[in-house]
């Protein structure tokens, strides 16, 4: 994407991304904006408007440009019935620089990214690394051929099997790592001497990345399977508690111990209301979803199936 003398942190804000309707039919370089004060941490941001564009036409057209730069892990997508977002984590930098990419049916595509308390970045670089992306976009069969073509060559969206168990211990160790990392970052600039508090929030960006918008193959017993009445779908939470002893002959840890470790639940998805009335505590179920939610405690995908 873009390098500078001081490193970025970025935060994704995904619900600051959009502009006015009447800045839509602007170039990039038009609807470019810098928010904030810098002591803050600035919030750099535009968008596009390209009236056909499909979400997964554009993600996968910005997937490639991303890639291309050769410096940047990209995260998978999350794409509903009328939007899609992805994350570029930018690699090269002394601290991962994170940028949020949303589009929607309308054919709006906005790219944001939001640095840390203390530090900058010249506008002029900012904006042409944004557009440099987003005027790399493509409208018809041209885009969607290029989209297609990225997304099987990357194989970002091939199932990862796993097992609850498995994915809890995996996942809940690169939480509790990064949250070592969290709690020591406030010493750590004690004795370097730096006035500006670390930015916890952006330290945990990078987890999120690597994870969202994944799919997992998970097979695992219930612990909880209850409606939720907000999204109105069935929430099956996972049963993630180790077996004791060596080889488990001690049997499982105590279920009331579950939500101790990192939990893993999966909101089915609606042709799936049928199974989510028939799971009970401790019955087996083996799910495809996509991660839409990570935090240090817990991970959950959305679009769950069964997989027979």
């Amino acid at each position: 994407m873009w390098t500078t003398k001081t490193p970025w942190v970025a935060v994704a804000v995904a619900c600051t991304l959009g502009m006015a309707a009447s800045a839509s039919a602007k170039t990039c370089q038009q609807n470019f904006r810098s928010v904030g004060d810098p002591r803050n941490g600035q919030f750099f941001t535009s968008e596009v408007t390209l009236p056909g564009l499909k979400p997964r036409s554009a993600l996968g057209q910005l997937r490639k440009a991303a890639l291309d730069e050769g410096n940047n892990f990209v995260s998978g997508d999350v794409i509903t019935e009328t939007e899609g977002q992805m994350y570029v984590l930018q690699t090269d930098t002394k601290v991962p620089l994170v940028s949020v990419i949303t589009a929607s049916n309308g054919g709006n595509v906005a790219v944001g990214t939001k640095l840390s308390p203390g530090q900058t970045a010249k506008e002029e670089d900012a904006r042409s690394a944004l557009c440099g992306w987003l005027d790399k976009l493509k409208t018809g069969p041209e885009g969607e051929a290029i989209a297609e073509a990225v997304r099987v060559s990357s194989g970002f969206d091939k199932p990862i099997q796993a097992t609850a168990v498995g994915m809890s211990t995996e996942m809940g160790k690169d939480s509790k790592r990064l949250q070592r990392e969290i709690n020591t970052a406030p010493l750590k600039a004690l004795f370097s001497g730096s006035s500006t508090p670390p930015d916890t929030e952006a330290m945990y960006q990078p987890l999120l990345v690597k994870y969202f918008g994944r799919r997992f193959i998970i097979d695992g017993q219930v612990y909880t399977a209850q409606p939720n009445r907000f999204t109105n779908t069935i929430e099956v939470g996972y049963l993630v508690t180790k077996m004791k002893g060596i080889g488990g002959i001690g049997g499982r840890q105590s279920n009331d111990n579950n939500n101790a470790n990192f939990t893993v639940h999966c909101a089915l998805a609606p042709d799936q209301m049928a199974l989510g009335a028939t799971l009970r505590e401790n019955d087996w179920v083996k799910l495809d979803g996509v991660v839409d939610k990570m935090d240090t405690g817990g991970v959950h995908l959305r679009d769950c199936r069964q997989v027979k």
